[in-house]
């Protein structure tokens, strides 16, 4: 069957600086922050386990044990936000939802990271005390920074974490210091800036990966527009003469052979009378007459067509005998006249064409066989054209 299919090029612009699509850009932004949080996991394990360590320490065992069953709970949460989240921007579907459903899970992480922090009791351990406190200062470090990929869940865990701690104040003023809240907001701000320089880091990384991409995907067009270019014809999308020789210069196969030369009547008083605007869309009809044609043969044969050069085609056909090779040169050429009725501004424009047709001998060099299409091509046209 025909190889035909024509090659759009890509290499326009390959080499110049990419356009990339800002929704790609945040799409790997994401992927790289539940990356991060799924690597975090063993940290966070050790975090809880070390909350539950500095609560058992604790006098108010109760209460506390409360706050830590409840950070387990929305550390489930979480979990299961990302989960969801990573399905589906990964199967590239939509989650405008999920997002929102991560932000009210970053939102309820943060309440129960503050909720950890509620004031111990005078006889408390000063030692369970600064462990837990230290491990939820750490442990929302790690949240804002592995969430720097998705600022508003990140700002949402922030600001709950800091209002709850507003609140401690509000409820028992006398049992929370005025400087914990103001040590505390000096940290939540430098956690804040710290997470965003590592979101803007992640966004570069996302965008250098994306152009990379994209670079590799156009030069991969580009190289293959050039493979195109070095055996097709660039008007008719047919093979060309380098092609030509390449392909039959070692043939194994023993199936019966047929050349066609066809070359267009008169096809230089159509480029002098219409343009040559005119005499390319001739050559590009003929060229789609051919394949089509081609398609009514034998597919598993692989007939080939090429463009030799001006209006000269070449045709090989595999597994025709005699009869019906010339049968088939017949319909062609029958089927190149049909061309002028696609020429409507034109109602005057005659298209035909001489087709020489040969067998071509199993051992039989491809030049001997070309001079022999050719001489037939040439009695057909010093004999009248059109046959």
């Amino acid at each position: 069957m025909f190889m035909d299919d024509r090659l759009e090029s890509a290499a326009a612009g390959a080499f110049t600086r990419v356009s990339v699509d800002k929704a790609e850009v945040e799409r790997e932004a994401v992927i790289a922050m539940l990356d991060r949080e799924r690597r975090s996991l063993p940290a966070s394990v050790i975090g809880l386990g070390m909350l539950a360590v500095g609560v058992a320490m604790m006098p108010n065992l109760l209460p506390m044990t409360l706050l830590l069953a409840l950070r387990l709970a929305s550390y489930i949460y979480t979990r299961m936000a990302v989960s969801r989240l990573e399905y589906l921007i990964r199967t590239r579907q939509p989650a405008k939802g999920a997002r929102r459903v991560m932000t009210f899970a970053m939102c309820l992480t943060g309440i129960t990271l503050g909720l950890m922090l509620w004031p111990p009791p005078p006889e408390a351990s000063v030692v369970a005390v600064n462990l837990i406190r230290g491990v939820v200062i750490v442990t929302a470090t790690l949240v804002a920074v592995t969430l720097a990929g998705l600022p508003q869940a990140r700002d949402g865990m922030l600001a709950c974490f800091w209002l709850t701690t507003i609140a401690f104040f509000v409820v028992h003023p006398n049992m929370q210091h005025p400087a914990l809240l103001g040590i505390l907001a000096l940290i939540v701000i430098g956690i804040r800036i710290y997470s965003a320089n590592t979101g803007l880091h992640i966004r570069s990384a996302a965008q250098m990966l994306v152009e990379n991409r994209q670079l590799s995907e156009d030069l991969a067009d580009a190289l293959a527009h050039a493979e195109f270019l070095s055996w097709r014809d660039p008007l008719t999308g047919l093979y060309n003469r380098r092609k030509l020789f390449e392909e039959t210069r070692i043939e194994r196969s023993t199936q019966p052979r047929h050349l066609m030369t066809i070359d267009l009547d008169r096809f230089k008083a159509i480029n002098d009378t219409y343009g040559h605007g005119v005499g390319d869309h001739v050559l590009i009809a003929t060229a789609d007459a051919i394949r089509e044609w081609g398609g009514t043969l034998p597919a598993a044969a692989g007939h080939q067509a090429f463009r030799l050069g001006g209006e000269e085609f070449l045709v090989i056909t595999r597994g025709l005998d005699d009869g019906a090779a010339a049968d088939a040169a017949e319909r062609l050429r029958s089927a190149i006249a049909q061309i002028a009725r696609g020429f409507t501004e034109h109602p005057d424009i005659r298209i035909s064409a001489s087709i020489g047709l040969t067998g071509w001998r199993f051992g039989e060099g491809l030049e001997d066989a070309l001079l022999r299409a050719d001489a037939a091509c040439y009695e057909a046209k010093n004999t009248g054209r059109h046959r």
